[in-house]
């Protein structure tokens, strides 16, 4: 669950807090004040908000530069530019928060607008109907990959594919079993080398806020020239692993393929493809280090998944 806890404030004079007024000037007009700060947690980086107290204004602060996963070494500054870019691309077709600002000086911070609303994740833990928001993130999907339509490079899936099994440290049966499995997809038919587009890369539970509308966030993953369903797929294994009763996840799915694809034969063909990136989910989740109890399962059912290959 996505929570926020409020860590203090920032007052005039504060280097960071005085550099995001003068950035915001035109929208705050005028205004002075204490600017408050919630932490945002969990997220891979530092990730705060800032609300300006006596308005209704706030914004979103990911720090790059600072790290909280497993992830350090990489480099922030092009992270945080390549996330910027990628919000103001995209926001054609689709709805993000507003990239507003940069700046290196500040361990390589992204500001955005705040998108105030509900997680998937969130509604799935209070118990109401994924539905309508699925039908609403098939949309948002369809016009994100539509809107970037490229060829599919299909070794960067694989490239992918296998990085996050190295994280996952099997034993050598195992990944030898896994990568038999890859070879066969890699030389069947399923993964149309013709269809490729932007993909969201992080299509998890948390990253669709709802507040009458369905808005995408956190695009530091997303990239070009991959296959559509990947994201398709990731969302599935979190529909799956994420409780309540299968049948009622396997609907969702089912739901959620159904509103993203424009034809019986384009759902019968998202079908065959989907088991492939469901694996993917499935490991994703798997390397996690607060699902270790849940391993050997995702694991099973990711093997399980790549096994589709040959039904």
């Amino acid at each position: 669950m996505i929570v926020e806890k409020k860590v203090g404030h920032l007052e005039a004079g504060d280097a960071f807090g005085d550099w995001l007024a003068g950035v915001l000037a035109d929208r705050l007009a005028g205004w002075r004040g204490k600017i408050r700060v919630y932490r945002v947690e969990p997220a891979s980086h530092v990730v705060c908000r800032y609300e300006f107290a006596g308005t209704a204004f706030s914004v979103v602060g990911k720090f790059f530069g600072a790290p909280t996963g497993a992830k350090t070494r990489y480099n922030a500054d092009a992270a945080m530019k390549n996330e910027f870019r990628r919000l103001r691309h995209v926001s054609g077709w689709i709805r993000v928060p507003h990239a507003i600002a940069t700046n290196s000086r500040f361990h390589s911070v992204l500001v955005t607008e705040y998108v105030p609303g509900t997680t998937m994740r969130e509604l799935l833990a209070a118990g109401e109907s994924l539905y309508e928001p699925l039908t609403g993130v098939a949309h948002l999907l369809r016009r994100l990959h539509d809107g970037t339509r490229t060829s599919c490079k299909r070794e960067r899936d694989f490239t992918y594919f296998h990085a996050v099994l190295d994280q996952n440290a099997l034993p050598g049966p195992r990944r030898k079993r896994f990568d038999r499995l890859l070879g066969a997809w890699w030389h069947g038919t399923r993964l149309d080398p013709n269809v490729g587009c932007m993909v969201h890369g992080d299509a998890t539970l948390s990253n669709y806020l709802f507040d009458g509308d369905t808005c995408a966030i956190d695009f530091e993953g997303a990239r070009n020239h991959t296959h559509p369903v990947r994201d398709l797929g990731i969302l599935a294994a979190e529909l799956k692993t994420s409780g309540g009763s299968n049948s009622r996840a396997e609907d969702y799915i089912g739901h959620l393929l159904w509103h993203y694809s424009q034809s019986v034969e384009e759902f019968r063909r998202h079908t065959a493809v989907l088991p492939f990136f469901m694996a993917l989910g499935y490991l994703r989740i798997a390397r996690l280090p607060w699902r270790a109890a849940e391993r050997d399962w995702l694991l099973s059912e990711a093997e399980a998944c790549l096994a589709a290959v040959h039904r």
